[in-house]
Protein backbone atom coordinates (compact mmCIF):
# COMPACT_ATOMS: atom_id res chain seq x y z
CA UNK A 1 0.00 0.00 0.00
CA UNK A 2 1.70 3.39 -0.78
CA UNK A 3 2.03 6.22 1.51
CA UNK A 4 -0.27 8.31 -0.09
CA UNK A 5 -3.73 5.21 -0.03
CA UNK A 6 -2.64 5.57 3.87
CA UNK A 7 -3.57 8.81 4.68
CA UNK A 8 -6.99 9.18 6.54
CA UNK A 9 -7.13 5.43 7.59
CA UNK A 10 -6.23 4.62 11.37
CA UNK A 11 -4.84 1.41 12.51
CA UNK A 12 -8.81 0.72 13.58
CA UNK A 13 -9.47 0.76 9.62
CA UNK A 14 -6.82 -1.28 9.05
CA UNK A 15 -7.33 -3.70 10.89
CA UNK A 16 -10.99 -4.53 10.55
CA UNK A 17 -10.61 -7.18 8.23
CA UNK A 18 -9.33 -10.43 9.91
CA UNK A 19 -7.61 -11.63 6.89
CA UNK A 20 -5.48 -8.39 6.36
CA UNK A 21 -1.69 -9.49 7.25
CA UNK A 22 -1.60 -5.99 9.55
CA UNK A 23 -3.72 -7.98 11.64
CA UNK A 24 -0.55 -10.57 12.15
CA UNK A 25 1.52 -7.64 13.56
CA UNK A 26 2.38 -7.80 17.36
CA UNK A 27 1.83 -4.04 17.35
CA UNK A 28 -1.41 -4.13 15.77
CA UNK A 29 -2.65 -7.30 18.08
CA UNK A 30 -2.14 -5.29 21.71
CA UNK A 31 -3.44 -2.27 19.90
CA UNK A 32 -6.31 -4.07 19.36
CA UNK A 33 -6.58 -5.27 22.77
CA UNK A 34 -5.88 -2.36 24.45
CA UNK A 35 -8.68 -0.31 22.22
CA UNK A 36 -11.04 -2.94 22.15
CA UNK A 37 -14.15 -0.52 22.41
CA UNK A 38 -13.14 1.51 20.26
CA UNK A 39 -12.44 -1.17 17.36
CA UNK A 40 -15.82 -2.37 17.84
CA UNK A 41 -17.50 0.86 17.69
CA UNK A 42 -15.95 1.67 14.59
CA UNK A 43 -17.04 -2.04 13.28
CA UNK A 44 -20.54 -0.98 14.39
CA UNK A 45 -20.59 -4.26 17.50
CA UNK A 46 -22.89 -3.59 19.78
CA UNK A 47 -21.04 -3.60 23.17
CA UNK A 48 -22.59 -4.23 26.40
CA UNK A 49 -22.33 -1.76 29.18
CA UNK A 50 -19.08 -1.31 30.23
CA UNK A 51 -17.55 -1.08 33.74
CA UNK A 52 -15.29 2.08 32.35
CA UNK A 53 -18.55 3.70 31.81
CA UNK A 54 -18.88 4.75 35.11
CA UNK A 55 -16.98 7.00 38.39
CA UNK A 56 -16.42 6.67 41.41
CA UNK A 57 -16.65 10.37 43.95
CA UNK A 58 -12.73 10.69 44.03
CA UNK A 59 -13.09 10.47 39.77
CA UNK A 60 -16.04 12.86 39.59
CA UNK A 61 -14.61 15.13 42.14
CA UNK A 62 -10.84 15.12 40.19
CA UNK A 63 -12.42 15.91 36.84
CA UNK A 64 -14.83 18.36 37.72
CA UNK A 65 -12.71 19.97 40.39
CA UNK A 66 -15.62 19.89 43.03
CA UNK A 67 -15.60 19.23 46.77
CA UNK A 68 -17.20 16.14 48.38
CA UNK A 69 -19.70 18.11 49.71
CA UNK A 70 -20.65 19.75 46.53
CA UNK A 71 -20.94 16.37 44.66
CA UNK A 72 -22.87 15.42 47.49
CA UNK A 73 -25.37 18.32 47.06
CA UNK A 74 -25.71 17.25 43.18
CA UNK A 75 -27.07 13.56 44.36
CA UNK A 76 -29.40 15.19 47.01
CA UNK A 77 -31.34 17.19 44.88
CA UNK A 78 -31.39 14.85 41.96
CA UNK A 79 -29.08 16.83 39.79
CA UNK A 80 -26.49 14.00 39.25
CA UNK A 81 -28.14 10.36 39.46
CA UNK A 82 -26.29 7.89 41.23
CA UNK A 83 -25.63 4.27 41.58
CA UNK A 84 -24.97 3.17 45.44
CA UNK A 85 -23.16 -0.46 46.05
CA UNK A 86 -22.83 -0.36 50.08
CA UNK A 87 -20.92 2.64 51.24
CA UNK A 88 -19.43 2.80 47.40
CA UNK A 89 -21.33 5.77 45.32
CA UNK A 90 -21.10 5.17 41.22
CA UNK A 91 -22.10 8.16 38.67
CA UNK A 92 -22.95 7.32 34.97
CA UNK A 93 -20.10 8.85 32.86
CA UNK A 94 -22.74 10.32 30.14
CA UNK A 95 -24.14 11.60 33.02
CA UNK A 96 -21.40 13.45 34.36
CA UNK A 97 -21.36 14.64 30.73
CA UNK A 98 -25.37 15.93 30.84
CA UNK A 99 -24.81 17.82 34.15
CA UNK A 100 -21.81 19.72 32.26
CA UNK A 101 -23.89 20.48 28.50
CA UNK A 102 -26.64 21.28 30.44
CA UNK A 103 -25.17 24.06 32.19
CA UNK A 104 -23.01 25.06 29.48
CA UNK A 105 -22.86 28.88 28.98
CA UNK A 106 -21.43 30.99 26.14
CA UNK A 107 -22.02 34.22 28.05
CA UNK A 108 -18.88 35.24 29.56
CA UNK A 109 -18.25 36.62 33.70
CA UNK A 110 -20.56 34.50 36.19
CA UNK A 111 -23.80 33.90 36.54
Amino acid sequence: MSDSKLIGISIADMATDPSDTIRQCPYVQAFLKANTQQVDSTNNVSTHNDLNDWLDNQDVMFKLHMSLRTLQTLRSNGTLPYSRIRNKIYYRRKDVERLLNDNYSKKGGHQ
